[in-house]
């Protein structure tokens, strides 16, 4: 599982990866959980805000998971961390899948 953190002010913002899943907190709790292999936009409003933690997984470089904070609309941060070895594993699957069948068409 990879978990990468945020904190401005007093907001904790967490999210934790495992591959499959994604789990973003706000300050301990969750608001937001998503199945995904390759990344996503998770958005939610508190107190008249709204955030988005963005997700995506990297292969062409270093193989880690790069993970935006944005708060209305404005980039806060951005962090890479890397990507779990299920994640990696999958990943490596299906790009071998995707080269044989290209191959095979042609």
């Amino acid at each position: 599982m990879t978990t990468t953190n945020f904190t401005f002010n007093d907001t904790a913002i967490t999210v934790y990866q495992n591959g499959l899943e994604e789990t973003i907190t706000f300050n301990g709790k969750s608001v937001s959980q998503k199945n995904t292999l390759f990344g996503t936009r998770h958005e939610f409003v508190i107190e008249n805000d709204n955030y988005e933690v963005i997700t995506a997984f990297d292969y062409a470089s270093r193989w880690d998971n790069k993970v935006q904070f944005r708060k209305n609309g404005k980039l806060l941060e951005e962090k890479r961390a890397r990507a779990s070895l299920l994640t990696q594993t999958i990943a490596i699957i299906i790009l071998l899948a995707v080269t044989f069948l290209l191959i095979k068409l042609f």
